[in-house]
């Protein structure tokens, strides 16, 4: 849902235009961002987690998430997709060397799962589950 919501208004807005794909990418960070960091910061969620029912809530107590913690996890968000390949051909060579985990890095996460280690100490609950 929200990767519906952050690249279908900038998707139609480049559709057949030449010259659109600076203003596409703008008005997809934009939607991204109101998206990932202001609804979260004023409602615990993006539009993809509200229909889902699913809040993001700090580790330390369960509390609101803060503005500079969640654009801290959005904008890690938005290195991790790059970083991908990086992540495969390490785990690959690692595994052909017969080698361990990576030093380093949180937990010694080889498989590049962006939300392993609660980034930014936030972490998703059932909105459910917290009103218990």
């Amino acid at each position: 849902m929200d990767l519906v919501v952050a690249v279908g208004g900038p998707y139609l807005l480049a559709r057949g235009e030449e010259g659109r794909p600076l203003t596409a990418l703008a008005v997809l960070l934009g939607v991204s961002f109101v998206n990932q960091v202001l609804l979260t910061a004023l409602l615990r969620a993006s539009v993809g987690k509200l229909v889902a029912g699913i809040r993001v809530i700090r580790v330390a107590d369960g509390g609101r998430p803060g503005f500079w913690r969640a654009v801290y996890r959005w904008l890690c968000g938005l290195c991790w997709l790059p970083l991908q390949p990086y992540y495969w051909l390490r785990a690959f060579f690692r595994g052909l060397g017969g080698g361990g985990g990576a030093r380093g890095t949180v937990t010694d996460n080889d498989d590049g799962e962006l939300y392993h280690a609660d980034l930014a100490g936030l972490r998703y609950a059932r909105r459910t589950d917290l009103a218990a």
